[in-house]
C-alpha cells in the first residue's frame, strides 16, 4: 500500500470478502478478487492482493467520506458490514460497470476482531459528520 501525502496507516488485517450487494445484486464477482490486505487509514479504506515480486492488484479502495455505516454481523463467523456510496469507490478497473456507477452497496469483510474495525470506522464516520 502506497500511502499519499498526509495519510497514516490506523489499521490493517487480512481480510476476505463474503458479499458485495448493490440493490438486491451479487456483484462481489465484479472485484478483482476476494481475499487480500485490508487497510485503514485516516482518509480511506483499501483492499489490495498481494502478489509475490510485483504491485499489489487493488480489489477496492474508497474515501472515508463514502462510508455511512460499519457495524458487525454475525453470531459465529462475524463480519463487519459496510454501507458504502459505490459511486465513489475505486475498483481496480479503468471503468466501472453501469451497475457500480451510483448508489450505496452493503459490502461485507470477514476479518480478525471485527468489532475493533468496525469502532474505529464508525469514529472516522462520527468525526467527519462533525466537522461538517
Amino acid at each position: 500500500m502506497h500511502l499519499k501525502r498526509g495519510e497514516g496507516e490506523l489499521q490493517s488485517a487480512k481480510a476476505i470478502i463474503k458479499g458485495f450487494l448493490v440493490g438486491d445484486k451479487d456483484v462481489k464477482d465484479s472485484l478483482e478478487a476476494t481475499e487480500g490486505m485490508l487497510y485503514l487509514t485516516n482518509r480511506r479504506l483499501l483492499m489490495e492482493k498481494e502478489k509475490p515480486a510485483t504491485e499489489p492488484i487493488l480489489i477496492f479502495e474508497f474515501p472515508l467520506e463514502a462510508l455511512q455505516k460499519a457495524e458487525t454481523r454475525g453470531v459465529f463467523g462475524k463480519c463487519i458490514q459496510l454501507e458504502v456510496n459505490v459511486g465513489k469507490m475505486n475498483m481496480g478497473w479503468k471503468e466501472k460497470k453501469p451497475e457500480l456507477q451510483e448508489g450505496f452497496g452493503q459490502l461485507s469483510l470477514k476479518v480478525r476482531d471485527p468489532a475493533t474495525w468496525a469502532g474505529q470506522l464508525n469514529r472516522a464516520i462520527r468525526s467527519r459528520k462533525e466537522e461538517s
